[in-house]
């Protein structure tokens, strides 16, 4: 019984001692709170009274943000590196917002640290930048030693300067893989694939070891689309004759010889930026119009995210009783439910269903920005957009980079389909793969025996082969997957069977393409398709912009609130060295080898793109 009194009452003292860790935890948030509400007050970012709105986007140019928002949160937080996105929306707000705001007597756009981009993302930030020119207020650019994407957004300035120890690296646009067939041969593994469509060359990397004729053709095709594009717009806005900027990177060893591989010289020589300047050179000519900066340093600035929180456009929203709702689609789709920048069959449905049961929600626009995924996962976000429809529903479909194989699929019974003449879509084709491994195994004196109750019992397993019966189980899923496909595009679309059948075969088409053969209907962007939405709907004389995302609780919005504060202390210094060479190129490697891996289709059927493109090889 003593001992039983001694335990007791060492326990009691056990649960006091936690008791009051709870209490000075509870005591240290709350202080934590307090401390943050208070910062934010007192740290609002201010307008001063002339600025120059400094356009500087890091990382990569997205729809939404990507993963889990608390665990990016606490990475930022604690100054993880954490892959860097800048939201195309919040860069056009900002810039709508600085074109009637008298304080705003310029814009500098400082595109350093962007990554790659998609050409008609570019393209409508480029559109937004010439609208904000239209007001007669001036745009500069500042320029280090620009990529393609980097130097297209540059290009839009009434003036670019140039770094004298600069270069302008364009090289033009490629599709260039790893192949691993011998690699997969030499490892002894097994890889089944099971495709239709001559151009579905998504699975090529692992059957052969150079691209196919096919692909090739239809890459062809797409690419001199996105270099016709890239070079007419550059040249329309720095005022170059045609052809100029293929000649600059085509004749680039000859004219780097006839200035003694000086390549910044050589770049203001072909027209491409205005002066070779170092930064306290552009900062003065920015100061000549907005202003010295405080201290006589520099020029009176603030940056396009502290411009949106100082006028209360990144947070505003307003209530009413006629939205036109907005839902991403960005990413690839899996099935499931799934966090933002991943598609997920369950977790996108139910926005779409939530907007549809919404009583304000008059009309929806489905931004889609994604190569595919799983058939079964786009088959059920489909089935929501053809309920939103038949609820009396507008609903209009914005294809943003990319919306090809399943982001097609999802996007061909909308109302109405936009897309850019350079937006990737079409690539109707069904592929599935299942890699076996028993001959690698067998190589280590890893064998697999059993027996089954029927023929089918030992088949669908990596550490054994897959039988004839399983093969033309799988072939046969494919072809009706491909079949279905087909046939939902003829009749969503209104085509006959043997049209879409001649323009399908897994091929990638561009905007300007897909325009002509009718699978899409207009070309625009976003704020087109809105446009559109609310005229279907006959809201159009008054409605508000509402989009639809994945709720956060208040613990997920302090935390992101927080990281906010700690990034405007931190951010630039991590920003600026979060996103070098070799991890972009670590990253390639990573996303290639796991892509195959987190695909989740229950039948293992994917309507999937291999088409990114890419902006800086």
């Amino acid at each position: 019984m003593a001992a039983g009194r001694m335990i007791l009452r060492v326990l009691k003292g056990i649960w006091g001692v936690l008791d009051v860790i709870v209490d000075l935890l509870v005591l240290a948030f709350a202080a934590i709170l307090v401390l943050f509400l208070v910062s934010a007050s007192v740290n609002r970012p201010q307008v001063p009274a002339s600025a120059a709105l400094v356009l500087n986007p890091q990382g990569d140019l997205v729809e939404q943000y990507s993963g889990d928002p608390v665990q990016r949160a606490v990475d930022r937080m604690l100054g993880r590196d954490v892959r860097p996105q800048t939201r195309m929306r919040d860069v056009l707000a900002a810039i709508r917002e600085a074109e009637t705001d008298p304080r705003i007597k310029a814009m500098l756009i400082d595109s350093r640290h962007m990554a790659p981009a998609a050409l008609s993302k570019l393209q409508t930030i480029g559109d937004a930048i010439h609208e904000f020119k239209s007001t007669g207020k001036p745009v500069f650019a500042v320029l280090d030693a620009p990529g393609q994407s980097q130097y297209y957004l540059a290009s839009m300035a009434d003036k670019v300067f140039l770094n004298p120890h600069g270069t302008v690296a364009i090289t033009g646009f490629g599709v260039y893989r790893e192949y691993f067939k011998d690699a997969i041969d030499k490892l002894a593994i097994d890889w089944n694939v099971f495709r239709v469509g001559k151009y579905k060359s998504y699975v090529e990397p692992f059957t052969r070891n150079s691209m196919s004729k096919p692909a090739a053709e239809a890459d062809k095709a797409l690419l001199d689309v996105l270099w016709g594009s890239y070079q007419k717009n550059v040249a329309a806005a720095r005022g170059l004759k045609p052809g100029a900027v293929a000649s600059y990177v085509n004749d680039m060893p000859k004219n780097l010889a006839a200035v003694d591989g000086d390549s910044a010289k050589l770049a203001m020589e072909a027209g491409l930026v205005d002066k070779l300047a170092t930064h306290d050179q552009v900062a003065s000519a920015v100061a000549a119009v907005a202003g010295v900066g405080p201290g006589g340093d520099g020029f009176n600035q603030i940056g396009f995210r502290d411009y949106l929180v100082a006028t209360g456009e990144l947070n505003r929203k307003s209530a009413s009783a006629n939205e036109v709702a907005v839902i991403v689609a960005e990413g690839d789709i899996l099935a499931g439910n799934q966090p933002p920048g991943t598609i997920g069959g369950e977790s996108l449905s139910r926005l779409i269903r939530n907007a549809r049961n919404n009583g304000n929600v008059k009309a929806v626009v489905l931004r889609v920005d994604s190569p595919g995924g799983s058939a079964f996962a786009s088959q059920l976000i489909l089935r929501q957009v053809q309920l939103t429809k038949a609820a009396g529903k507008p609903v209009i479909v914005s294809m943003g980079s990319v919306a090809a194989s399943g982001g097609y699929w999802i996007s061909m019974a909308a109302d109405r389909i936009y897309a850019h003449p350079t937006t990737i879509t079409g690539s109707i084709g069904i592929l599935g793969m299942f890699p076996t491994f028993q001959d690698s195994l067998a190589k280590l004196g890893i064998h697999n025996d059993g027996i089954g109750t029927t023929k089918l019992s030992g088949d669908f397993r990596p550490t054994r082969a897959m039988s004839p019966e399983a093969k033309k189980i799988f072939q046969l899923t494919i072809n009706h997957g491909y079949d279905r496909f087909v046939g939902m595009v003829a009749k969503t679309r209104h085509l006959s069977i043997d049209r879409v059948q001649e323009i399908a075969q897994g091929r990638v088409w561009s905007g300007k393409d897909a325009k002509r053969l009718g699978l899409i209907d207009e070309f625009g962007g976003l704020k087109d398709a809105i446009k559109a939405a609310a005229q279907l709907a006959g809201i159009a004389n008054g409605y508000t912009v509402h989009y639809v995302e994945q709720p956060l609780s208040f613990m997920d919005r302090l935390l992101r609130g927080l990281s906010q504060q700690a990034r405007g202390l931190a951010g630039p210094l991590i920003e600026a060295n979060s996103w070098t060479p070799a991890k972009q190129m670590f990253s390639r490697l990573h996303d290639l080898v796991s892509q195959v891996a987190r695909f989740n289709d229950p039948r293992g059927v994917y309507a999937y793109c291999f088409c990114a493109l890419s902006m800086e090889r």
